[in-house]
């Protein structure tokens, strides 16, 4: 291999999926090798629990221990494993941080609201520092994050404490859901985005499969090779919920190749996509299909086994 291609992963635990990504690193960029996920719930077990119950344990366990091997298998040079929401909450996380390490013989590192933002931004801009002010929302499944971010400043991040699965089962029973449900969503969103810090961003970028599954919903024939493609404003979010009002789930899981749990939180992820774009003053957001492990993987090949402490300077790019 040439000597200038570095071979690296990540995968993460979180509230919907645990989730491998393998990637090549080189100064041309990124180019994914691998990238698989599996839907375990942890974070509604966490919910209801207050602890990862001894299935879910198990069952993230053996993926985990999978996903490894299968990295190994690509040539991964480092592997880092993480974790998000469900285990910051979960009363066991320290029982389930030894098994994970008994079992993979790696650690599995529990990020603050914090690094899994900054890791999310500079997965998003590939390690480059940004040349605008920039907002990037990370709607997961359990908690969402904005960060603010200017050329030559720290990053500014904002906590919600829900995400499209929390927000769902909040206040949504009924599939497909009701009117007064998806109000009920819509004025919650708005409510969460008033407690986040202050901004001008020029520019919006949303990651996560709230984006990327509305945009999958919404997209028609003729647009799919269009400039606008990845592109998310008002109109395409009110569509979207227009759509899974008018639809039961599993409808929509046979007509657009959708997954069931990611159907019934659509209109909890559009909900707060509007309510982002709203509190922004943003015309629209870019769909961003990066994440927190392309980040974690640029982390370790520009800082290795220190990259926990280095996270802030490289997305400011000090």
């Amino acid at each position: 291999m040439n000597e200038m291609i570095r071979v690296g992963a990540a995968i993460d635990v979180g509230s919907n999926s645990v989730h491998l990504l393998v990637a090549e690193v080189s100064d041309e960029g990124t180019r994914v090798l691998a990238d698989e996920s599996i839907l375990l719930g942890l974070g509604a077990m966490v919910d209801m629990e207050g602890r990862v119950p001894d299935e879910g344990a198990a069952a993230a366990i053996e993926a985990l221990t999978e996903y490894v091997a299968a990295a190994r298998d690509e040539g991964a040079e480092w592997i880092t494993l993480l974790a998000t929401e469900p285990l910051r909450r979960a009363s066991n996380r320290t029982h389930f941080c030894e098994a994970v390490e008994v079992a993979t013989g790696l650690p599995l590192h529990v990020l603050s609201h914090e690094e899994e933002a900054e890791l999310t931004v500079l997965g998003v801009l590939e390690g480059e520092a940004p040349d605008e002010p920039l907002l990037v929302l990370d709607v997961g499944g359990g908690s969402s994050e904005i960060v603010l971010i200017e050329p030559g400043a720290d990053p500014v991040v904002g906590v919600m404490p829900v995400g499209s699965a929390r927000l769902t089962a909040q206040h949504v029973e009924d599939d497909p859901p009701t009117a007064e449900e998806v109000a009920a969503l819509r004025a919650e969103a708005h409510h969460l985005l008033s407690g986040m810090p202050v901004g001008h961003p020029k520019r919006g970028i949303i990651v996560g499969g709230s984006g990327t599954n509305l945009i999958r919903l919404t997209i028609e024939e003729e647009d799919e090779e269009a400039e606008d493609g990845g592109l998310i404003d008002r109109e395409r979010t009110e569509r979207a919920v227009e759509i899974v009002k008018a639809h039961p789930a599993a409808e929509l899981v046979k007509a657009y190749a959708l997954r069931e749990r990611r159907v019934l939180q659509m209109a909890a992820g559009a909900s707060l996509i509007e309510a982002t774009l709203d509190c922004y003053n943003l015309e629209q957001l870019e769909a961003s299909d990066a994440s927190l492990r392309e980040g974690a993987i640029l982390a370790w090949d520009e800082a290795g086994e220190a990259w926990r402490e280095d996270i802030g300077a490289l997305v400011s790019g000090d």
